[in-house]
């Protein structure tokens, strides 16, 4: 019995992926069918130094990248569960034999959906390009009488194209760009984790901020902490500054104060590492 030639052309393709991702990065792949999960390659970045007059490679992120052969639309409601779960950047990357290439398209709105409308009963991925996202937006998604997402189509935008005859200073250029996208892309997968629903967007200074019937449980618990890192940073600069702050922290450290002071007489629940640390600075400052 002969091999099918659709495998074959399958397992060419992604050893081309391989060595074309590998210009990048350290290249991990699962070793058996029943290994694979939803992702052909987990990739680690690397940055290059010189070190000791040796060129040494130093690994940064890491992402999930999964290899197509063409730009049509994916079903992925297979992997619903996957991509809600996966705490890595999320790619899809389309391979070109004849002019040995790899276009890369980024999940980086995977956090954002499943945040925003839950996880939908069905899911598609787009492969478009960035004015799409800026035109359209970047999913559509319908919903039910009790707004449970039903069907759902997830873009996601072009970013960037690994030759094989890429120059190294290209191939380094296109490093640093994936490396700042994944950096992005695990603070937005964190703020989903970690129920702080504050999603950083391409564009600089843009965040995009979720309110709903998860953050609405925990907003308080996070303004709490960021309130008590706030003291601590005012402590630190006391001290730093030989126990004394300037005019100007001072008020700002009265500002946050009558916050603090004005959360305890509504009788809100704080936690106790808030009432510590300002005890201890109050106690510092002697005001």
């Amino acid at each position: 019995m002969g091999q099918l030639a659709d495998t074959r052309i399958g397992w060419e393709n992604e050893h081309l992926a391989t060595f074309l991702l590998s210009r990048i990065s350290f290249v991990a792949n699962p070793i058996t069918v029943a290994d694979d999960i939803g992702s052909d390659f987990f990739c680690t970045l690397f940055e290059s130094k010189t070190q000791n007059g040796k060129e040494q490679l130093f690994p940064r992120n890491s992402f999930a990248i999964q290899i197509k052969s063409s730009e049509e639309a994916i079903p992925a409601t297979n992997k619903i569960q996957y991509l809600d779960k996966l705490e890595l950047p999320f790619f899809v990357g389309v391979i070109n034999r004849e002019h040995l290439r790899l276009r890369i398209y980024s999940g980086e709105y995977v956090p954002i959906i499943f945040t925003k409308y839950g996880l939908p009963r069905e899911l598609r991925l787009s492969l478009v390009s960035a004015d799409v996202i800026e035109d359209k937006g970047y999913c559509e998604v319908k919903q039910d009488n009790d707004l449970i997402a039903t069907d759902a189509l997830l873009r996601l935008p072009f970013i960037m194209e690994i030759c094989a005859k890429d120059s190294r200073d290209d191939i380094l250029g296109k490093a640093q760009q994936l490396g700042e996208l994944c950096s992005r892309i695990h603070k937005n997968i964190s703020a989903k984790t970690s129920q702080e629903y504050i999603f950083i967007l391409d564009r600089p200074a843009k965040a995009m901020i979720m309110a709903g019937s998860g953050s609405a449980t925990t907003f308080r618990r996070n303004f709490y902490l960021r309130l008590a890192e706030v003291f601590y940073n005012l402590e630190w600069i006391y001290t730093a500054q030989q126990n004394s702050l300037s005019a100007g922290e001072m008020k700002e450290f009265k500002v946050y104060e009558n916050c603090y002071l004005d959360l305890l007489n509504t009788g809100a629940d704080i936690p106790q590492m808030l009432k510590n640390i300002y005890d201890k600075l109050k106690q510092k400052i002697g005001q």
